[in-house]
């Protein structure tokens, strides 16, 4: 099954809110900011509110014990509906009072009668029901459905649901011809995986060399010389360098008037002192007087000249450049060789995606041709149930065991039985569920929960494309929350997994790799973006 979009109305905390999960990379923090509590934190601000919006829209049910009141928004007006886009044609409309069920599938109505009947079809559809949902989709502190601390009965119920066992014989003519395409896909994207790790060592010794030619212009130039590269280019250099030469050019023109006027002060200075006084008032002549005027003016022309000469050699000098036009060709070289080691980065990145692409395929086929052989061997058996939980619970164990060992290091190993009762080892020691603390607790229900998950691919039930880990680090020391990161990334390789954590620890090793949807509460109203 998988989940395209969302649209939310009048649910909980939220107005009117939509999601496209489709426009989500395989990883994504949830995280809340919620302005209505003093001081502003990240509690209630409706994060939960995506899971219970799809359990409502899928099967008009919710986690949390909400009562019509509380599952409508009454600080907003209209009907509390839910919208759901699910297998890229199945449109899903469920609304709370009056209580509607409509379902659409390639544009076709397949409503029933009631609401009960046409939920029915739909988890026929879906090939899926709230247990297998819950139990292999949702690990978080709201939900209670725990398959280790569930009954026998309903261990039992969960299984057989995820078995579908009245309906596998359908498959008994498709075996063959299924196995032989798992094959060939399997050998085609090998293929495509093998040319891609091989792309990959070429990207790589490219961008090695790359490197090798920037270590090696870096060595002609200081720190910050290189800063002002990367901050410049040829033609900012060139004019900065024009701009230079006008000031210096400037300059000198005037430094040139400057003697002029020196010279014409000396002169007029000599002019004057061959000019004599009157004999009869000791006074100037008019001719001395006007040499007088003008030898003034000269040297408050000398005084102006020389301001500007100083204005223009401190706009010089606050004019240094680090770099110069006849760096060029370094330069050039410089700024080709970074626009050419982001090509390989973004190059490599893509290469990084495909050989995921094509080792996800490798993977789906191999887990499709297994199951085939598995099948080819079931019906060859003399007792297909027998053999069918036989072999399921093989599977079973080992998935746990995988996951148990990812998240405890291999401190923890469990065993389910033919009656679903499970022995559990601790360092090889028998423990009870019971008696372990919170932290592994969690551990080994989230083992199980994605052992389930795992399970699906053997019982025809479509798997989601989402899972919900639902604040998954609590009592988590630093060591169970590296191991549940290094389970994350093993989840994320197929599936879209969202996280909502207080954890800052695990928040921290996510956070670069991961695209955020933000979902901020303010006047009791939660709205959700996509970061």
């Amino acid at each position: 099954m998988k989940i395209n979009r969302i649209e939310i109305e009048n649910f909980l905390s939220t107005e009117k809110a939509s999601i496209d999960f489709d426009s989500y990379s395989n990883l994504v923090r949830v995280v809340g900011l919620n302005e209505d509590t003093s001081p502003i934190s990240s509690n209630g601000a409706g994060k939960s509110t995506i899971i219970e919006a799809i359990l409502f829209g899928l099967f008009g049910k919710t986690l949390r014990k909400t009562t019509e009141k509380s599952m409508t928004n009454f600080h907003t007006e209209g009907k509390c509906k839910v919208t759901l886009v699910v297998n890229d044609n199945i449109t899903i409309t469920r609304v709370k009072k009056p209580p509607l069920l409509r379902v659409r599938v390639g544009g076709e109505n397949v409503t029933e009668d009631s609401i009960a009947s046409t939920q029915d079809k739909l988890n026929t559809i879906l090939n899926s029901s709230l247990n297998v949902f819950l139990a292999s989709m949702v690990f978080g502190q709201q939900n209670s459905l725990n398959f280790l601390t569930a009954s026998a009965e309903e261990k039992r119920e969960i299984i057989q649901s995820f078995l579908n066992l009245s309906d596998l014989f359908k498959y008994r003519a498709s075996i063959r011809s299924l196995k032989s395409r798992y094959n060939a896909d399997k050998r085609l994207n090998s293929t495509l995986l093998d040319k891609s790790l091989e792309s990959k060592k070429t990207i790589e010794a490219e961008i090695a060399k790359v490197k090798k030619v920037q270590d090696e212009i870096k060595e002609c130039f200081t720190k910050d010389q290189l800063a002002f590269i990367k901050a410049h280019s040829f033609a900012d250099i060139k004019a900065e360098e024009d701009a230079i030469g006008q000031l210096e050019r400037e300059c000198r023109t005037e430094e040139m008037s400057l003697h002029g006027h020196q010279r014409d002060v000396e002169n007029l200075k000599t002019q004057l002192k061959k000019n004599d006084t009157c004999e009869h008032c000791g006074k100037l002549s008019s001719d001395a007087e006007r040499t007088s005027t003008l030898l003034d003016e000269a040297r408050q022309n000398v005084s102006s000249v020389r301001s500007t000469i100083r204005g223009l050699q401190k706009r010089i000098d606050s004019c240094v450049l680090p770099v110069t036009s006849k760096d060029f060709d370094l330069v050039e070289s410089f700024n080709n060789s970074d626009s050419q080691l982001k090509f390989l980065r973004k190059k490599k990145r893509q290469n990084k995606k495909d050989s995921i692409t094509y080792a996800s395929e490798v993977t789906e086929a191999q887990k499709g041709y297994d199951m085939m052989r598995f099948w080819e061997k079931a019906f060859s058996e003399q007792g297909l149930v027998k053999y069918v939980i036989r072999n399921i619970l093989k599977f079973f164990n080992e998935r746990a065991n995988y996951y148990l060992g990812v998240l405890s290091k291999g401190a923890f190993t469990i065993e389910f039985d033919d009656s679903l009762g499970e022995c559990l080892n601790r360092e090889g020691t028998e423990i009870y569920f019971g008696s372990l603390s919170g932290g592994e607790k969690k551990r080994v229900s989230l083992a199980v929960t994605l052992a389930l998950n795992d399970l699906l691919i053997l019982s025809g039930k479509n798997q989601s494309n989402l899972i919900f880990f639902d604040e998954v680090a609590d009592s988590l020391d630093e060591e169970g929350v590296r191991g549940l990161y290094d389970l994350v990334s093993e989840v994320t390789k197929n599936k879209k997994l969202f996280i909502i954590t207080h954890n800052e620890y695990l928040s921290s090793l996510i956070e670069e790799e991961a695209d955020t949807l933000e979902v901020h509460k303010k006047h009791n109203i939660s709205s959700f973006t996509h970061k």
